[in-house]
């Protein structure tokens, strides 16, 4: 049985990482679809590479989610001692913790890819957001018979629940910035 896909927290949020991929280069695709005193969900959060960025985005008086499926990963975001932000261990297809239309936008950065369950937690994704809130996805693009790849077809069909504002594709991979 293909099970979710854990990758090492050091290898998600590490030096190295963020000299080649800065998290601003993300987050300039949807900036401005966050104030302060949002609510936001990272679904996938892993040991918190975009959560400094996220937090600083809502402010004090606004709150974001981490949710991971690795207890290693929720403990580094824990340490990064940041005063608005809420880790737990969790799976993307199953956020009880949170009410319906309780979040204001939710960042996914290359989790689907990583689940066997896509539908599931674009779902839930959609169950937390309030009416016209934003989500940021993204997933690498799939290929062969691994279960955990999004293929073409298949991405346009979870991108059809949602209005599309902005898209993106590379070699790699593909985004949307959504709302509900």
């Amino acid at each position: 049985m293909v099970q979710d896909r854990k990758i090492p927290p050091f290898i998600l949020d590490n030096p190295v990482r963020r000299a080649f991929s800065p998290p601003t280069r993300i987050l300039d695709r949807f900036r401005d679809s966050i104030i302060p005193g949002m609510t936001v969900l990272d679904v996938g959060s892993g040991p918190g590479f975009f959560i400094p960025l996220l937090s600083r985005l809502v402010g004090e008086k606004g709150k974001v989610w981490a949710v991971d499926p690795d207890p290693r990963a929720i403990d580094r975001i824990k340490r990064k001692g940041l005063s608005n932000v809420e880790a737990r261990v969790g799976s993307a297809s199953s956020l009880s913790f949170l009410g319906d239309e309780s979040v204001d936008f939710v960042f996914s950065n290359l989790v689907l890819c990583c689940l066997v369950d896509h539908k599931g937690a674009v779902d839930e994704m959609r169950r937390v957001m309030r009416r016209s809130a934003r989500a940021y996805v993204s997933s690498r693009k799939g290929r062969g018979k691994d279960p955990r790849s999004v293929k073409e077809e298949e991405w346009k069909e979870l991108l059809s629940k949602f209005k599309v504002i902005r898209s993106g594709s590379s070699f790699m991979e593909w985004w949307a910035l959504v709302e509900k």
